[in-house]
C-alpha cells in the first residue's frame, strides 16, 4: 500500500516537472551568455538609480499578481468521471503554471533590455537572481502549488483529483 508520499506521480506531473526544468535551466544558460555580450570589460560598477529599482519592481509586481491571481480558477463541476476530472484538472494546472512561469520569467527578460539600456551586466544578475528563486516559487509543480491550484478547483466541494485518487494511496 502506498502513501501520499510514496504514490507514483501522474504522468502530467512527471512532465510538467520536466518542462518546468529545463525552463528554468535557461535563466542561468542566459545569464551566461550575456557575460560575453555585456561584460566584455569586466563586471564594472553597479548602476545606480531607476534600474535595479525597476527591476525590483518588476519582481515585486510578478509575485504579486501570482500570489494573488495566479492559483484562481473556476470551481470543478459536479459529476464526471474521476480519470477525466483528473485530466481535466492537469490540464488547467499546466496552464496556470505556464502563466506564472511566463510572468516570473518576464523579470529576467526585461533585466536583459534593460542591461542593454543602461549598459550594465548587472542588471541581468539582479534578473536572473529574482527571477530563479521567483519561478522556482511560483511555478515549480510540486506540492504547495498544486495544493493551492486543488483548493481553488474545490471551492464548490466537487474533487478534483489533482492531488490524486483515493485509489493512489
Amino acid at each position: 500500500m502506498s502513501t501520499p508520499m510514496t504514490a507514483p506521480k501522474p504522468a502530467a506531473a512527471a512532465s510538467l516537472t520536466m518542462v518546468v526544468t529545463a525552463m528554468m535551466a535557461a535563466i542561468p544558460m542566459i545569464t551566461v551568455v550575456m557575460w560575453f555580450v555585456l561584460a566584455g570589460d569586466g563586471i564594472g560598477d553597479f548602476p545606480g538609480g531607476w534600474a535595479p529599482i525597476l527591476v525590483v519592481a518588476l519582481a515585486v509586481g510578478a509575485y504579486s499578481f501570482c500570489e494573488l491571481a495566479g492559483f484562481r480558477a473556476p470551481a470543478v463541476p459536479p459529476g464526471g468521471q474521476p480519470a477525466e476530472v483528473e485530466k481535466q484538472s492537469w490540464q488547467r494546472f499546466t496552464s496556470s503554471t505556464f502563466v506564472r512561469f511566463a510572468l516570473s520569467e518576464a523579470v529576467f527578460l526585461v533585466s536583459i533590455t534593460i542591461a542593454f539600456v543602461v549598459d550594465s551586466y548587472w542588471i541581468v544578475l539582479v534578473g536572473a537572481v529574482l527571477a530563479l528563486p521567483l519561478v522556482a516559487w511560483e511555478a515549480w509543480p510540486g506540492r504547495r502549488n498544486q495544493q493551492r491550484f486543488a483548493a481553488a478547483l474545490e471551492a464548490a466541494g466537487h474533487p478534483s483529483y489533482l492531488l490524486g485518487r483515493p485509489q493512489d494511496y
